[in-house]
């Protein structure tokens, strides 16, 4: 690319910016809590840990509902009994209520639902049926069953042309599943599992009457927009006045494309990228545009809702087309799984990727206490003996590709490890204690033999493999409640020469007497270990890059888990760092990479992550396409996305590969 000409271009996209970027999205008026999740209890005898992941399930709920302008009231049993809107004579009763994990329920929460769904109320369920549930269902629980062989359940077909906006297919890997029939013909199998070929699994997974719908397991996180759109088609098939407000969301945010929220400066930006494609798709979304908003004042929701989703596909395909990529930026994904997209073919994982125009891959190959490698230091996993070497499959793959590998390491961290591993570190007294004397599985950063650990895994890996870099992740405390082990408290007063008389109080953050020493001293046995790490790396293969994933919240972040990652930077002793700035929050995320690079010194690189599929992100690609675009434009060296799977395959890389990835060159050295 002449520089002339790219340093113009620069120009005018950064002027152009400051006329069209607004940090906030326009939000429709959500609707009323028409909506109510019941979460399950202990005191129904359903065990913590459902309770709290039925917390989490719910969550996901609340966020996909607020997706297309819904609220939910969350409630357990006992606020459930004393809900005025559940009662018989309430003239405002809800008119749908969730299920997310609920073995059991009590008698008299049964009676309420019966009460509920016998006033035309609507109940959506997943995963558990409960015998009373299961009644009002017309369903039977049969069994619960594993996936055998794991990838068994890895999509869900659906065949439902009665429920209007519904998708064809979601995908969705689960590791088991409630197995149920009808027990009346009114209630309609409308979806099967699917294995990971494509094959029928032989398995109903979702079930549709005019009581509800149930699905055999909970949704995941995975496909969480066309999720999301299965949810808004089946809660506005069982209560069709929620069409309505649903269409109003669906309008409301079709122009809204990647940063910018208004349809003029979206047809200026397209202009200025001078691409006819783009501004080809840019006439046919505003045609779209036009056809959606005339359905939805005819009233004729569904239509109103198809026409704006198509006009979002067209608009968003116009802001990818006239993107436009920095050659020396550093363009990369992490990867979780340790095995590309595709198990066992990081060849064909790296080809797509290159394709794309990314330019690093960051393969999390190894944990505290386990390695997806030929290592004689950590215990193989089992990934290791079913794909064998992820390391040198990768490296080959990528290397022929021209693209970069960075190995993702990550430290302290003892999930995965083998159980007859992980006791013999607590048996030597190796492992981290809370604030109230609790095990915590991960290694204690202050035990020497723990740093050697840690040096030992991560030199194999730079004297063995042919990788351009070493990424530390969890580089730091699990949080600020540890570690306060009994070593912990004689080295800290070794160090400080402190008098310690009431250990852990003393130490604790803000409240201890001593607590801002142990706040130093805790960064300091985190710092210890990326000097050394740089300083042994570099002298085994000097050109190695030392990289980091850190907490995006900088210092808040030195306090909380003892990560000081600007202290790394200044000192040199990394090359480059990824903030960790998932949100969804285009002004969040500005601020966050505003504020870092303000701290970063100028040459240390900064490629900020993008949640695309961290946590329950709901960010969809062209929002991940705009975070992209606001690092660049604040200046930034790349941008890192979490996280490559087959979902990012599927979603993200097609509009990656549209005009963000184009220049396909190798990150700066």
């Amino acid at each position: 690319m002449n520089s002339n000409n790219f340093s113009l271009r620069i120009t005018l996209f950064l002027i152009f910016f400051l006329l069209c970027w607004s940090g906030a999205s326009t939000d429709a008026v959500a609707q009323q809590s028409d909506i109510a999740i019941l979460l399950p209890s202990t005191a129904s005898g359903v065990p913590e840990g459902d309770v709290n992941y039925a917390r989490t399930v719910s969550k996901r709920f609340v966020r996909m509902l607020s997706n297309f302008g819904f609220s939910a009231v969350q409630m357990d049993e006992a606020t459930a009994a004393n809900d005025s809107r559940l009662k018989e004579t309430s003239a405002n009763p809800y008119r749908l209520i969730i299920l997310p994990l609920n073995p059991k329920i009590r008698p008299e929460t049964a009676n309420l639902l019966k009460n509920f769904v016998q006033r035309g109320g609507k109940l959506f369920v997943t995963y558990n049926l409960a015998d009373e549930v299961a009644q009002l269902m017309n369903l039977r629980s049969i069994k619960w069953l594993r996936a055998d062989p794991p990838g068994q359940f890895t999509s869900v077909q659906i065949d439902a042309p009665e429920v209007l906006g519904i998708p064809k297919s979601v995908r969705q890997t689960s590791w088991n599943i409630t197995v149920a029939e009808p027990t009346n013909p009114q209630t309609k199998i409308i979806g099967h599992w699917h294995n990971k070929d494509g094959q029928p699994a032989g398995h109903p997974a979702l079930f549709l009457n005019e009581k509800g719908a149930f699905f055999s397991h909970v949704f995941l996180p995975d496909d969480i927009q066309t999720k999301t759109q299965l949810l808004a088609a089946l809660i506005g098939h069982l209560v069709p006045e929620f069409q309505h407000a649903i269409a109003k969301r669906e309008l409301d945010g079709m122009t809204t494309v990647g940063h910018i929220n208004n349809l003029n400066h979206l047809t200026k930006f397209v202009a200025f990228g001078e691409v006819s494609e783009a501004r080809e798709a840019l006439q046919s979304g505003k045609t779209l545009t036009t056809q959606a908003r005339t359905k939805y004042a005819q009233k004729e929701y569904h239509a109103s809702m198809t026409a704006a989703r198509k006009s979002h596909d067209a608009l968003a395909k116009a802001y990818y087309l006239s993107q436009f990529s920095d050659e020396t930026e550093g363009r990369g994904l992490w990867n979780h799984s340790g095995l590309g997209a595709y198990p066992g073919d990081w060849e064909r994982s790296i080809k797509e990727l290159a394709t794309a125009g990314i330019n690093m891959i960051l393969p999390n190959m190894a944990w505290a206490g386990v390695a997806h490698y030929n290592s004689s230091v950590l215990p193989q996993s089992n990934k290791f003996k079913q794909y064998g070497d992820q390391i040198a499959q990768c490296v080959e793959a990528a290397h022929k590709h021209n693209m970069e590998v960075h190995v993702w390491k990550i430290t302290w961290n003892l999930e995965g490890a083998p159980k007859e591993f992980v006791e013999k570190m607590q048996k030597e007294r190796r492992t981290q204690v809370s604030d109230k004397g609790e095990t915590i599985n991960w290694l204690c950063p202050s035990h020497p033999e723990n740093v050697k650990l840690e040096l030992n895994a991560i030199m194999e890996i730079v004297r063995n493999y042919d990788v351009d870099g070493i990424h530390l992740d969890y580089i730091r405390y699990p949080g600020s409640r540890a570690c306060f082990c009994q070593e912990c408290k004689k080295r800290f007063t070794l160090a400080t020469r402190q008098v310690i008389k009431d250990f852990p109080a003393s130490v604790l953050p803000k409240s201890g007497e001593h607590g801002q020493a142990y706040i130093d001293w805790r960064a300091q046995q985190i710092t210890r270990l990326v000097r050394l790490i740089h300083k042994r790396a570099k002298a085994i293969k000097p050109d190695i890059k030392i990289s980091t994933a850190v907490f995006g919240g900088y210092p808040s972040c030195v306090t909380s888990i003892g990560q000081d990652w600007i202290a790394w930077a200044k000192a040199g002793y990394v090359d480059f760092v990824c903030p960790m700035n998932y949100t969804e929050d285009a002004k969040y995320f500005t601020d966050l990479l505003e504020n870092q690079l303000a701290r970063m010194p100028k040459d240390v690189a900064i490629y900020p992550g993008i949640g695309a599929t961290a946590s329950n992100s709901l960010l969809t690609s062209d929002a991940v396409v705009g975070q992209i675009h606001l690092a660049r434009f604040l200046g930034a060296s790349g941008w890192t996305i979490f996280d490559y799977s087959a979902n990012i395959s599927n979603t993200v890389l097609p509009a990656i590969q549209l005009g963000v990835g184009k220049q396909k060159a190798t990150p700066p050295h």
